[in-house]
């Protein structure tokens, strides 16, 4: 499970067994949270994507990814996210 604080961190627990939760949280300045079952994502304040956990089918790269992204969800094996102009 996630939970976005008002500083902008996000606070996690529950299973960890692929990074997806970790206990000390994931510092940053975020604005919006998903949880997937072994992977987890969040928008940065500057709209780039943030990922951390599992990522056997490519659904949690180690890069940010770079655009402005208004919304996401992570699911199992993928991640789908919006744009502001609407794209997926």
């Amino acid at each position: 499970s996630l939970a976005l604080r008002s500083n902008g961190t996000i606070a996690c627990w529950g299973r960890n067994d692929c990074g997806q939760a970790p206990p000390d949280g994931v510092d940053g300045d975020f604005k919006a949270i998903s949880a997937g079952t072994f992977h987890s994502v969040a928008i940065r304040r500057n709209g780039n994507l943030h990922f951390w956990g599992g990522n056997k089918f490519n659904q949690a790269p180690e890069e940010d990814a770079v655009g402005d992204f208004v919304a996401v969800a992570a699911g199992d094996f993928h991640t789908i996210a919006i744009t502001r102009e609407g794209h997926l």
